[in-house]
């Protein structure tokens, strides 16, 4: 008799589907590495494009040339035309910004990027465009090009608070969430690249895959929980309440993570530096009030509840908040859609069939 192999629940737990040099997320020591980089370290120290640099490379830049190069890069994709700019727009007509940003990021490969041949500087022309799209399906102005990617994000977000320790803020937020492994976002951009499909419909299928409450959606979840908190008055009773009622708490627990979210300290530190954040100190006393309910079931705060309190502080609107996280998980997206089209093989999994056995017509 032969051994029967255990039910597929459909969520691929603990199944191994990749094999990737880019990234290493190790849930029960707390610790993500990055091309052999503590996440956290390049999220502190680092602007995105160097962060984006190690993640599309596999190093830090050698010299400022190769720096210099690579920026010269991402402002050559940067800027859409107007048509390209009309048909974002069009697309939020209707719809959450979320669903159409899914759509609209296949704007972010024109002809000329798809006619490079170095992948590295087709990425980095692709990601350079991101912060226009999301702009362009805002119904904002293209943040000029010259300007850094982490203050391009701010403006395309519609941020109300642009000041030097907003935009580091944010530029930390956009290093923590540039690359975390197999993501279901990130594991759809690489089965569309299995397939031999483009950059920009990757990228699509991989916002698409993000929007989804259960992924991007859970930032802005906790921001609503944060606010519910504040106006209840007495966080702590909120959060008895919450763990009486057996409910959980958005911006609370990981799927990866058994322990506490490594991302979180640099994330707050750089929140703190901003100065005036009342989400933030709503973010601190829920987390305090939590701990001895959650911790002990290794449920601990984790990025999306110190996001949402960056992007409330920044006046971000939580309708924005998915392209938020796609602005800093571009550049790990295109890493994976390098790295599946390189070993041109296409991604095609069994399944267990549940339905009814071979039957005949009537």
């Amino acid at each position: 008799m032969t051994a029967q192999a255990a039910p597929a629940d459909g969520s691929l737990e603990g199944i191994i589907v990749a094999r990737t040099a880019i990234a290493h997320v190790d849930g029960r020591a707390g610790r993500a590495l990055i091309r052999g980089y503590l996440l956290q370290e390049l999220a502190a120290k680092l602007s995105y494009e160097d962060v984006a640099y190690v993640v599309l490379t596999g190093d830090l830049p050698a010299s400022e040339r190769d720096r210099a190069l690579f920026g010269s890069w991402i402002r050559a994709g940067a800027r859409m035309n107007e048509r390209d700019c009309a048909v974002a727009r069009s697309l939020a007509e209707g719809r959450s910004e979320a669903d159409a940003l899914g759509a609209a990021l296949v704007l972010a490969e024109d002809a000329v990027a798809r006619a490079v041949v170095d992948p590295i500087e087709r990425c980095a022309r692709v990601m350079g465009r991101v912060p226009s799209v999301v702009a362009a399906v805002a119904g904002f102005e293209q943040p000029p090009i010259e300007w850094s990617y982490a203050r391009r994000s701010l403006a395309a977000l519609g941020a109300t608070r642009v000041d030097a320790p907003s935009v580091r803020a944010l530029e930390v937020l956009l290093n923590l969430e540039s690359e975390h492994g197999l993501s279901a976002s990130t594991f759809a951009c690489r089965v569309a690249a299995s397939s031999g499909a483009n950059a920009g419909p990757s990228l699509s299928a991989a916002c698409a895959t993000l929007s989804g409450e259960r992924h991007g959606g859970a930032t802005a979840r906790a921001r609503a929980m944060l606010e519910a908190a504040l106006a209840h008055g007495d966080v702590a009773a909120f959060v008895q309440a919450k763990h009486g009622a057996k409910e959980r708490l958005p911006g609370f627990g990981h799927r990866v993570y058994k322990v506490a979210d490594p991302r979180v300290p640099p994330l707050r530190d750089a929140v703190h530096a901003m100065g005036h954040a009342p989400l933030l100190d709503a973010c601190d006393a829920v987390a305090e009030a939590a701990a001895p309910l959650f911790a002990p079931k290794g449920i601990h705060p984790n990025i999306d509840l110190y996001g949402s309190a960056l992007l409330g502080t920044l006046g971000v609107d939580p309708e924005r908040y998915v392209a938020a996280f796609a602005l800093g998980i571009a550049c790990g997206w295109l890493a994976h859609w390098a790295e599946v089209r390189a070993s041109g093989r296409l991604v095609r999994p069994d399944n267990e069939y549940s339905g009814p056995a071979q039957r005949a017509l009537p």
